[in-house]
């Protein structure tokens, strides 16, 4: 947490907060200076003058402390600028040194030294009386690793440590109400990290170098006045709102590492994706997706051929309610897919050396919504050892499988489904809400997968009847090794399979 705070501390000085319209240079540190003490950090300068129409702001310094952390930003200089029309310039060093000091409860301290740097960094701000926007562009802003010192020295050499942001675009705004709304969007061309250390005396190495490219991020924040940063929850019931995401282009990783007589390598390159989060009092959403992700590692020592693996496509999305709202049935959702995963020839080969089985890719995917009732909001403190202690939390009522399929080796299931939930009829299924609705299966080629992994003596002749058995009870044929199932509970609580009775 402290490290996090400290980069999104140092960022706000380049991103202040409201000020009056018709910016002025005093009116922006001025603002600056009072959105530090809500992050609750010390800072110092050796004085302010105004120099025509500039302010200059002296050595500046930030510091900030924990119980296992302790860091220093030495900013030196900030001027800024009145530009005549509103508007003001900010401009800082064009590098200056971090220490993070981190103290263990049962180890000596280790000390990391860094630098931020920035190449042509241009910030301009404007505003009104209830905001100011910040518009930012550099061709780099980076943080580099220089050295380390205690402790971590006496484990490790650092050779490189370098995190870098290409052709930077963005804005960022505030907006001071009952609660202060903050915005920001960025961009940047490229990602660049490169990383490298070696075991002190020791023969162990690790490196890693990533290239990303068309970064986009996004946030928007909703933060209490005088919100604590140390507090031990989060203050969502107090308004604290997070919302934010990134998209990307393509990316590559290299990585190779060398410990205890063991060595490898591999690579992962990836065409594009996206994530987004968001968490507010009411809910929480987390989605995500990647395309063409290819992923290769070789440990000679361990395996003496590498490892390949690719996907089309990978997916998620999580919903869930986390309030009681107004009362009403609240939606949630699960979601996930892996979509034509492969692997190569030399694997297939391990496990199945005559070929028996199709080598067609892996595809799952798995998409279920409900609505739900919540008896709690579950981040309100007042509330949460209550929801801890009752029996049931809320209450389901009801689920729909919307997407279902699984293909693999020749085989195929998909299905689809919905069911409402009675919470007043707790006993015909012995305490669980008495369901109602249907769910139905397709299965193509699993009698073949089945004779197929008998053959290969995986599974044996009399063990394979069961499975044959089950789905004699459960399944239809409708075609050349196609069977259908419908799995049914009615209004009176009975369990039908494609009609027939089972409960």
């Amino acid at each position: 947490m402290t490290v996090f705070r400290t980069l999104t501390t140092t960022t706000a000085i380049l991103a202040g907060t409201a000020a009056a319209a018709d910016v002025t240079a005093q009116q922006v540190w001025d603002n600056w200076k009072g959105q530090m003490e809500v992050y609750g950090q010390g800072f110092t300068t050796s004085g302010e003058a105004m120099e025509g129409d500039t302010l200059v702001v002296s050595d500046v310094t930030i510091e900030m402390q924990d119980n296992d952390a302790a860091v220093l930003a030495e900013l030196g200089d900030i001027e800024l600028t009145e530009n005549g029309d509103g508007t003001v310039s900010v401009s800082t060093e064009d590098s200056y040194p971090i220490t993070v000091t981190v103290t263990p409860p049962n180890d000596d301290p280790s000390t990391i030294n860094m630098t931020m740097s920035q190449t042509n960094m241009d910030i301009t701000v404007s505003g009104d009386p209830e905001a100011m926007i910040y518009d930012i562009s550099a061709e780099v802003y980076a943080l580099s690793i220089d050295s380390l010192g205690g402790r971590v020295a006496e484990q490790a050499e650092l050779g490189e440590a370098m995190f870098a942001l290409r052709d930077l675009a963005g804005k960022y705004s505030v907006r001071e109400e009952e609660l202060t709304h903050i915005a920001y969007e960025l961009s940047a061309g490229a990602l660049d990290l490169d990383f490298a250390f070696t075991e002190t005396g020791e023969d162990g190495a690790f490196s890693v170098n990533g290239d990303l490219a068309d970064l986009s991020t996004f946030a928007n924040l909703v933060l209490p006045q005088d919100m604590d940063l140390e507090a031990e929850q989060p203050p969502f019931n107090d308004g604290l709102a997070i919302d934010g995401g990134y998209t990307f282009g393509d990316a590559r990783y290299d990585f190779s590492f060398r410990a205890d007589g063991e060595a490898g390598s591999g690579a992962a390159t990836v065409d594009g994706g996206t994530l987004a989060f968001a968490m507010d009092k009411d809910g929480l959403s987390y989605t995500g997706e990647a395309q063409n992700v290819e992923v290769s590692v070789e440990m000679p020592s361990q395996v003496p051929f590498p490892f390949e693996a690719s996907l089309a496509a990978y997916g998620f999305d999580l919903q869930m309610p986390l309030s009681q709202g107004d009362g009403e049935p609240r939606d949630a959702r699960l979601a996930f897919n892996l979509t034509d995963l492969q692997v190569s020839e030399i694997l297939w080969n391990l496990g199945d050396p005559q070929q028996v089985l199709p080598r067609e890719p892996v595809s799952i995917a798995l998409a279920v919504d409900a609505q739900v009732t919540p008896f709690f909001d579950f981040l309100d403190p007042e509330q949460q050892q209550a929801a801890v202690m009752a029996e049931v939390p809320g209450e389901l009522n009801g689920v729909q499988v919307t997407e279902l399929e699984i293909k693999a080796a020749g085989a195929e299931i998909t299905g689809d489904g919905a069911f409402t939930f009675d919470n007043e009829d707790l006993t015909t299924f012995n305490g669980v809400p008495r369901p109602e609705g249907k769910m139905s299966f397709e299965i193509n080629g699993i009698n073949s997968l089945i004779d197929k992994l008998v053959q290969m003596g995986l599974i044996p002749e009399e063990e394979a009847m069961m499975p044959r058995m089950m789905m004699g009870m459960f399944t239809t044929p409708v075609g050349d090794d196609k069977l259908t199932s419908t799995i049914e509970v009615n209004e009176q609580g009975h369990v039908l399979a494609n009609g027939q009775r089972l409960r």
